[in-house]
C-alpha cells in the first residue's frame, strides 16, 4: 500500500508539472487544451464510472452538460498551473529552452504510470469508504462506517499480538510501558475491545489480563469508555488470580482518586465483597480499601442504585 500511495503521488505531481512547466517555459497559451484533454483522459482512465458507459447512458438527460462541466474544471486547472508557471518565470526571468513535447510528455505518462500504481477497482474502494465516512461525519449520532470499524479492529488484534508472546511473569510495569506505546496507533476504546475479544476467545494468558486490567483502570480510559463497564469486566478477569486482584484493587481505587465520574463504571460493594471472600489476604485487604472508598464516594453519585455490577 506505501509503495503505491508514492507512486500515485508521484503520478499527480507529474501530471500537474506538465503545465506548470510548460508556463515557465514561456510556451503560448495553445498548449492549454492539450494539457487540458490529458487531464480529461485521467479522469476516464482513473474514474471510468464517473462516465457513460454506453450509448443509451450518453443519451440521458445531463450526460454531455456533466462532461463539459468535468472538462470546464480541467481547462480552469490547467489554466492555474500554466498561470502559475508563467507568473515564476516572469518574476524570476529564469524561462528555459526545452520542446514542447517535454512538459507534455510528463503529464502524459502520468496517466499509465498512475493506472498501474492505483487500478480503478481501488479508487472505487477508495471512494466508497471516503462517502461512508463523510456521511458518518455529516450524521450526528451516525455510527461509523463498517469498513473503518473493520480496519480499526484489524489493526487493533494485530498490534496487542506482542503482548500475548511476553513471559507469563512480565511485570505489570513492562506491561503498561508496552501498552503506553500503542496509545499513538489506537484510541482507548478500541485497545480495550481488543483486548477483551482477545480473552473472551480463550487462551488467554496472565499477561493479556494483566494487560486489560491495567488498561481498564487507566484513568484516560475511564473517560474514553465512559459507560462500558470495563473495570466490571477487569474484576472478573482477576477473579481466582490473587496477583491479578490485589493489582485490579490497588489501580481502581489509584483511578476513582482521580476520576470520581467512574464510580458509576467500577464494580459494587456487593461484587466486590464476594470477591474478597474468595481473595486471600493481601488480595482481601486492598479489596477492603477499595470497598471503604466506594462507601465515601457513594454520596457524591447519587445512592448508587443502577450501578454496574
Amino acid at each position: 500500500m506505501g509503495i503505491r500511495l508514492r507512486l500515485m503521488q508521484g503520478a499527480m505531481a507529474l501530471l500537474y508539472f506538465g503545465p506548470l512547466l510548460a508556463g515557465l517555459g514561456g510556451f503560448g497559451w495553445r498548449v492549454v487544451p492539450v494539457f487540458a484533454a490529458i487531464f480529461l483522459l485521467w479522469l476516464v482512465v482513473m474514474r471510468p464510472r464517473d462516465f457513460p458507459q454506453s450509448a443509451a447512458d450518453w443519451r440521458r438527460p445531463g450526460a454531455v452538460v456533466a462532461l463539459l462541466a468535468r472538462l470546464a474544471v480541467q481547462v480552469l486547472l490547467v489554466a492555474v498551473c500554466f498561470g502559475l508557471g508563467r507568473g515564476i518565470g516572469g518574476v524570476t526571468g529564469f524561462s528555459p529552452a526545452m520542446p514542447a513535447m517535454l512538459p507534455i510528455g510528463l503529464s502524459l505518462v502520468a496517466v499509465p504510470l498512475a493506472r498501474l500504481a492505483w487500478p480503478p477497482t481501488r479508487m472505487a474502494a477508495m471512494d466508497a469508504f471516503l462517502d461512508e465516512a463523510l456521511a458518518a461525519i455529516q450524521t450526528p449520532g451516525a455510527a461509523a462506517p463498517p469498513a473503518a470499524i473493520a480496519a480499526e479492529r484489524e489493526l487493533a488484534d494485530r498490534l496487542i499480538r506482542p503482548l500475548a508472546d511476553l513471559p507469563p511473569d512480565t511485570p505489570a510495569a513492562q506491561v503498561e510501558a508496552h501498552l503506553g506505546a500503542l496509545a499513538p496507533h489506537l484510541a482507548p476504546e478500541h485497545l480495550v475491545e481488543a483486548l477483551w475479544r482477545r480473552i473472551q476467545a480463550g487462551g488467554a494468558g496472565p499477561v493479556l489480563r494483566r494487560a486489560f486490567i491495567l488498561q481498564a483502570t487507566s484513568p484516560t480510559v475511564a473517560e474514553a469508555c465512559f459507560g462500558q463497564a470495563a473495570p466490571v469486566k477487569a474484576l472478573q478477569i482477576a477473579e481466582g488470580d490473587e496477583e491479578l486482584l490485589a493489582l485490579f484493587a490497588r489501580r481502581c481505587a489509584a483511578m476513582l482518586e482521580q476520576n470520581v465520574d467512574a464510580w458509576g463504571d467500577c464494580p459494587n460493594n456487593a461484587a466486590l465483597e464476594a470477591a474478597r471472600q474468595r481473595a486471600g489476604a493481601a488480595a482481601a485487604r486492598a479489596l477492603a480499601d477499595l470497598m471503604a472508598l466506594n462507601l465515601r464516594l457513594a454520596p457524591l453519585n447519587g445512592d448508587g442504585s443502577g450501578r454496574a455490577s
